[in-house]
């Protein structure tokens, strides 16, 4: 009788173990979201190449450089919010994009130049088109995209430029005016998303000589939900006259070091 009851509370004690395991497995599943991941190497002239790497879901879309406890740009694709965040100095640019993209004026004259045979090799069956925005008799920026290929990331990327749109616009007035060329106003405001409207981009390049190319890529990851949070106890910075030209140049300008990293697609 007394080892029967041993027994029994062994199992019991056994059951209640396993119960407890299962239910911690549960909750670390919980903490997972799944994911696309996407891989870039981008170049400018000075910089050694670096890698970028993208995580979108239906809420959120990330951008870093790989590492999940370093710095990183995080897009709120419902409220249209951007956080650029650098913990060396527990800082976040915050930037709001909600509101109406920009309308272009009648006095700025840009188009979109199409090349389907560009050589480039088909990926997923899909071929290549190179796009080449030309605004002020000069050629802006210039993109390989492949219409119809990992659309989710694509329509996270043209959200998040009309988001950049949206907030620039609401701006210019202050916007350095040797910034404000035809080939600034319709890469930045009026034809952000030139090239992520049409497809993914597969590179990306401008004549100033930065340059973006996708390297790899990976559907249906398991990505843990913490990458997506701004951390509450860090400083927030507003985007303001001067912090404004940080969107766009290098984080090693003068008056932009020690700020979040610059923001553009």
């Amino acid at each position: 009788m007394y080892t029967l009851k041993r027994l029994r509370f062994g199992l019991t004690g056994l059951l209640l173990c396993l119960m407890l395991f299962m239910l911690a497995s549960s909750l670390a599943r919980a903490a997972d979201t799944t994911a696309t991941v996407v891989w870039f190497e981008e170049s400018e002239p000075g910089i050694d190449p670096y890698p970028v790497r993208f995580i979108v879901t239906p809420d959120y879309m990330r951008s870093d450089d790989g590492l999940d406890d370093g710095d990183f740009l995080l897009f709120d694709r419902h409220q249209r919010r951007i956080y650029s965040v650098a913990r060396d100095t527990r800082t976040v640019l915050a930037i709001d994009g909600k509101g109406e993209s920009p309308k272009a004026p009648q006095t700025l004259a840009w188009h979109v130049r199409e090349r389907a045979d560009t050589g480039a090799p088909a990926i997923a069956g899909i071929s290549p088109v190179e796009l080449a925005l030309e605004a002020g008799g000069e050629v802006c920026h210039t993109a390989l995209v492949a219409p119809g290929f990992l659309d989710p990331v694509r329509v996270a990327l043209q959200e998040f430029s009309q988001s950049l749109a949206v907030q620039q616009l609401r701006t210019l007035d202050h916007t350095p005016s040797d910034l404000q060329t035809p080939c600034f106003l319709s890469r930045y405001l009026y034809a952000s998303d030139f090239h992520v409207a049409r497809g993914m981009p597969l590179a990306d390049w401008n004549a100033a000589g930065k340059r973006r190319e996708m390297t790899r890529y990976r559907t249906d990851m398991s990505v843990d939900e913490k990458l997506f949070v701004v951390p509450d106890d860090f400083t927030v910075i507003p985007v303001t006259v001067s912090t404004l030209p940080c969107l766009y140049q290098s984080p090693s300008t003068t008056r932009c070091r020690g700020l979040p990293f610059p923001l553009s697609w």
